[in-house]
Formats: structure tokens, C-alpha cells, sequence
């Protein structure tokens, strides 16, 4: 495994961004929509992962009213289990904090462990949910990170 670089997305990584989605999801975003988000600028945060000169993943991010919302996040199958998806939502957490968001929220199919399981590590809570609202079957998990909240090891000596 070589170093992962993240960086702004650019529209020469239209193509490896679309293959990741189609690959990853059952309903994709078109190339003309995630071209859209790639050029946009203004609130909306587009990165890539990079193993050498190859996109691997990608993570998309949108700020409004010291709000952060992550739209969409995705590793490359052959990449997957290296640490990639962790890597862009650290990174994506560090961007709304420079930001001065407050809270980051996203939602999740409720059949999604792995993607659950990271989300909690990383501090997200459950704050909702949307009853089946993935093809009128599956629940959305709506969970977020409240920044404001900072964390503190309390030692306690005898």
C-alpha cells in the first residue's frame, strides 16, 4: 500500500469518482451530477483519495449555517479494508471544524454496519430515523457529531 494523499476533487477525477459510485451504490450518481459537485464550489467540499496516481476513494461534504453535512463517501472495492473511508472522514470532520461548524450529520442505510460501526467510533450518535426510506424498505439512520461537545481524559489519582 502506498501513501493515500487527499485532495480537492478535480474534473479529470469525474471518471474514477463515477466508477466508484457505480460500484459501490445501487442508486448512483450520474457523472453530469457528480461532475455538477466537482465544479461547484462555494459550500460544497469534494476530495479524493489518491494511492499513487490512482483515485481509490472519495468523499463529498457541504457546509451551511455552521452546519456540515456529508453527502456521500466511497472506497474503491480493490481498496477497501486499508482504512481509506476512516482517513476521508477524518479528514472531512477536520474541514468542518476549520470551517467553524458546529455539527457534522449524515444519514446511513440501517443495513450498513460497517459504515454504522465507523460512524460510532468516530463519535457519531443516532438522532433519528426515516422509516423506509431507502426503496420504501430499508430505514435511513440519521446520526451526527455535535463539535461543540470536546472530549477530556479525566485521570484521578489516589
Amino acid at each position: 500500500m502506498g501513501e493515500i494523499l487527499i485532495r480537492q476533487a478535480k474534473l479529470s477525477d469525474v471518471p474514477a469518482i463515477s466508477r466508484i459510485e457505480v460500484d459501490s451504490f445501487d442508486s448512483p450518481w450520474s457523472a453530469k451530477e457528480i461532475t455538477k459537485d466537482v465544479t461547484a464550489g462555494g459550500g460544497i467540499y469534494f476530495v479524493v483519495a489518491v494511492d499513487g496516481s490512482e483515485c481509490v476513494g472519495f468523499a463529498e461534504m457541504r457546509s451551511i449555517a455552521g452546519e456540515a453535512q456529508i453527502y456521500n463517501i466511497a472506497v474503491a472495492e480493490e481498496a477497501r479494508g486499508r482504512g481509506i473511508g476512516e482517513a476521508l472522514f477524518r479528514h472531512l470532520i477536520d474541514k468542518a471544524e476549520e470551517s467553524g461548524c458546529d455539527v457534522v450529520n449524515l444519514e446511513v442505510r440501517a443495513g450498513n454496519e460497517a459504515a454504522i460501526g465507523l460512524y460510532r467510533k468516530l463519535g457519531f450518535v443516532e438522532v433519528g430515523r426515516r422509516r423506509k426510506y431507502y426503496y420504501g424498505k430499508e430505514d435511513a439512520i440519521l446520526m451526527d457529531l455535535d463539535l461543540r461537545k470536546v472530549q477530556v481524559d479525566v485521570v484521578i489519582e489516589n
